[in-house]
């Protein structure tokens, strides 16, 4: 900085210049934990800014001529992050890596005061003139314990949350593989998400929109046998859905299919509001076949039973 005043001095036509530049370095030296420059032709480092994360590493001048065994020291021998950082600052691998403005990053961790610290390593390579041969390398270390922490909080948050969404998509499939036909119904405004369904029935209901009277009008004419229709309908009906629930958080509906087939559908209850208002509901539509036809069966055979009495 003096050489910078002595060579332009203080004469107005300099002094927004030297407040730029003072200016600049206050930026460089807030952003970064310490800079020094290597040069290769004499082997010297040239501190810029030096943090207390780097304490005693420079001469009083500002210049030492091998700071690498100084910074090194500051590791323990068997941490792993000695031989990453000692690999870098080796002038044989600075120079065999890096060309003119390259940029060469690392992290490493460091304890200070028997605490754990991150830091960045930005190593670029600067040369005087178009074509030369590399001089100077600007090392700059910079702290990101905060970043890191940070990474670590949001990488257990996703651990968690993907341990969750595992859970979750078990359950989904185990839901799946009971239901055949499923949708979420959104009381309020009487629209219908599809959970699980056939192909054509998830593009009826993205053509309606999610309109839910006109999803559960398609399924009382596509899939439900006439006689069950309108009971079918009835039990769907939303706008009586608290009378019908009051304390209970399930309802079931028996029907018989066009194919010949015996479903029950479920109305189970997802959420309420403050005032305890249904709000949202889910419609689950089972195969029972198996099940009616025993019940069926049971129900012949004691009848037949109480015939023969």
């Amino acid at each position: 900085m003096s050489d910078y005043i002595n060579n332009k001095g203080f004469g107005d036509e300099n002094l927004d210049e030297l407040y730029l530049y003072e200016a600049y370095r206050e930026g460089i030296h807030r952003l970064h934990s310490s800079e020094y420059l290597l040069d290769f032709k004499n082997g010297k480092y040239h501190a810029f800014s030096v943090a207390r994360t780097t304490p005693g590493f420079w001469a009083a001048d500002g210049k030492i001529v091998d700071a690498v065994p100084v910074f090194l020291s500051k590791f323990g021998n068997d941490d792993h992050f000695r031989k990453i950082v000692k690999m870098h600052l080796d002038e044989e691998w600075l120079k065999e890596n890096l060309a003119d403005g390259h940029l060469e990053e690392f992290d490493y961790r460091r304890k200070i005061d028997g605490v754990d610290h991150w830091f960045r390593m930005s190593l670029t390579a600067v040369c005087q003139q178009p074509g030369e041969e590399v001089r100077f390398v600007v090392i700059a270390t910079t702290e990101i314990t905060e970043l890191m922490s940070e990474r670590e909080r949001l990488s257990q948050e996703l651990t968690i949350a993907n341990a969750r969404l595992k859970r979750e998509m078990s359950i989904l499939r185990a839901f799946k593989n009971i239901y055949f036909i499923s949708f979420s119904i959104d009381i309020n405004s009487e629209l219908v998400h599809v959970i699980e369904a056939p192909d054509d029935y998830k593009d009826f209901v993205s053509n309606v929109n999610g309109d839910f009277r006109q999803t559960a009008q398609m399924m009382s004419q596509t899939l439900v046998a006439p006689e069950y229709a309108e009971g079918f309908l009835k039990f769907l009906e939303p706008r009586d859905i608290d009378r019908r629930l009051p304390s209970a958080n399930l309802l079931t509906y028996d029907f018989f299919t066009k194919t010949g087939m015996w479903c029950r559908c479920h109305l189970i209850v997802a959420s309420k509001d403050n005032n305890n208002k249904i709000e949202l509901a889910i419609c689950a539509v089972q195969n029972i076949t198996e099940e009616k036809e025993k019940e069926i069966r049971l129900k012949q055979a004691l009848a037949e039973a109480d015939g023969k009495k």
